[in-house]
């Protein structure tokens, strides 16, 4: 396996610098804006431009390593290697459009099918966090870890709906069922975020339908890390992803499922 800590170095030397031009754009607020698959799925052409940044870093430091992006889908690497970048260049397109501080740059890398890295840099709010398995999750380089809740009446969670709109969206349910059994509920639009926060205490625990393996490549290790719990569960069309503190996750998933 190739130096973790010196990739991560890399890694976030380059994320440093997507942020700083991603800051720059909001700034100059002229950056193009584009629909995807509905109207309200946008990407601009920051996106696009952070994901070429991203994957130039990769092919120069990392030659043969296989890519997979939100934009541009997969790329493949040379057969013989084992790894595989996992890369959402803005998590939260609508809220970095409008101004609004909750979006990020993702960006996970596995070996052999499993995530040994993760980060996930906050440009608005000058947040980085970060994890290399086995060696905890971290928030601006202090370690964190997820909360000891362990009742719902006292736990914040966090939440979040799919673009497409016009699909039945089962989360409408679970949502009603939570909402008076917990001290709160947030929906920041996203889900790298939403990961990291649980990690760090913040939330208790988050919920979703069918996530992208981008939007939680990198958020998933760094919960993992900081002690928390991850699952998903098939039901028929769609997919559950459950991730928690540890602490609330048996009264949750009751509720949930």
């Amino acid at each position: 396996m190739e130096n973790l800590n010196n990739i991560m170095e890399n890694l976030n030397n380059c994320l440093n610098e997507v942020a700083k031009f991603q800051l720059q754009s909001l700034e100059n607020r002229t950056f193009k804006i584009e629909e995807k698959k509905t109207e309200f799925d946008m990407v601009t052409e920051i996106d696009k431009k952070s994901e070429k940044m991203i994957m130039e870093f990769i092919k120069n430091n990392y030659p043969g390593h296989a890519i997979l992006t939100e934009e541009t889908g997969f790329h493949v690497g040379n057969k013989e290697n084992k790894y595989e970048w996992v890369i959402d260049p803005i998590d939260g397109t609508t809220n970095f459009i409008h101004g609004f501080p909750f979006h990020c740059i993702s960006v996970g890398l596995r070996y052999k099918g499993k995530t040994v890295l993760g980060v996930v840099n906050a440009p608005q709010l000058n947040i980085v966090f970060s994890t290399i398995k086995g060696k905890g999750a971290f928030r601006n380089s202090k370690k964190i870890s997820v909360s000891e809740i362990d009742t719902l009446h006292k736990s914040i969670v966090v939440t979040g709906f799919p673009y497409e709109r016009a699909i039945e969206n089962p989360n409408l349910k679970c949502f009603n069922n939570v909402v008076n059994k917990v001290a709160g509920i947030r929906r920041t639009g996203a889900a790298a975020l939403d990961l990291c926060f649980v990690a760090s205490g913040n939330f208790d625990a988050y919920w979703e339908y069918n996530v992208k393996e981008w939007d939680i490549c990198a958020g998933e290790l760094i919960l993992k890390e900081a002690g928390g719990t991850s699952q998903k569960f098939s039901q028929g069309h769609n997919v559950l992803f459950y991730f928690g503190n540890g602490n609330i996750d048996n009264t949750m998933l009751e509720i949930l499922l």
